[in-house]
């Protein structure tokens, strides 16, 4: 790729960025959307796992008993579902309607896997190095693509436990058996991620504690970019660059050309000039700024 030299400076320091639009309302929207019904599926659906425990027979009668759990068990299974076609269209509609293109920064590579070791090696102390990340880690990426493999599973067999009787008319009778056990295992194993590792490192690691706001604002404290995503930061830097060269004087080498901010990504500041004049995507933007 051809590259070209710009001067960039510190934009927090001397523009007094403070905050950036991370999220749309779209985006944010489905995240809560997802939110609700996980945490209401998890909450109708463990005590339906482990119905002998003294604890969920105390939470089913506490909700007005068996039927009404499985009702909305199955009304936030309908909400869950309809989340993904949301999002699946939002995707594609994206693409189609606004021609943006193909969100290619989402799917994993070998800089995950190389910054999942880095992070490792960091954490039991065997570097002083953290890893780099651009605009998602490693565990971001696992997070989003474990929905992607999880809802079709626990959409299906769930389907087929719903309608068991209408769907051993043209699948055999273990289908339903084997249903139940994939629609279980699966939703424990979501569960336990989510509790046990997404909610840690999202919303209780010291630099978020106790809440990680950014999902329901949309914006990200450019301080924590920095921290978290500093490759995403320094392209924004160099598209702020391109936009108001007289706001920089800060030198980085090597910075590939047509260089844009994602287009889900706001930047605001008080620039010098006008605020609003950031770089357009070139009619064939580079895949890593989608």
């Amino acid at each position: 790729m051809a590259t070209r030299t710009v001067s960039i400076t510190s934009v927090m320091v001397e523009s007094k960025v403070e905050e950036i639009v991370r999220f749309t309302i779209h985006q944010r929207i489905q995240h809560i959307l997802m939110i609700v019904s996980f945490t209401m599926l998890a909450f109708t659906g463990l005590p339906q796992k482990f119905n002998t425990w003294g604890v969920s027979e105390w939470w089913v009668n506490f909700l007005g008993g068996i039927e009404m759990v499985r009702n909305l068990h199955r009304f936030f299974a309908v909400v869950l579902l309809a989340d993904a076609v949301y999002h699946i269209v939002y995707i594609f509609g994206g693409m189609a309607i606004r021609k943006q293109p193909l969100p290619l920064s989402m799917i994993p590579s070998l800089k995950d896997f190389q910054g999942m070791y880095q992070e490792i090696r960091y954490f039991v102390g065997l570097s002083r190095e953290e890893p780099q990340y651009d605009r998602f880690n490693w565990r971001e990426k696992f997070d989003y693509w474990a929905v992607f493999w999880g809802t079709p599973i626990l959409g299906i067999s769930g389907l087929i436990l719903m309608y068991p009787v209408q769907v051993t008319h043209f699948l055999p009778g273990q289908a339903v058996p084997m249903a139940m056990i994939a629609h279980s295992d699966e939703a424990f194993l979501a569960v336990a991620w989510i509790f046990g590792s997404h909610l840690f490192f999202t919303h209780l690691s010291p630099g978020v504690f106790p809440l990680n706001k950014s999902i329901f604002t949309g914006r990200i404290p450019v301080t924590r970019l920095q921290e978290e995503h500093p490759l995403e930061w320094k392209r924004i830097q160099a598209a702020l660059a391109v936009a108001q060269p007289e706001a920089v004087s800060v030198a980085v080498e090597a910075v590939p050309e047509n260089i844009i901010v994602p287009e889900n990504i706001a930047v605001e500041a008080e620039l010098p000039g006008n605020p609003d004049a950031l770089p357009k995507a070139p009619n064939n933007p580079p895949n890593e700024n989608a």
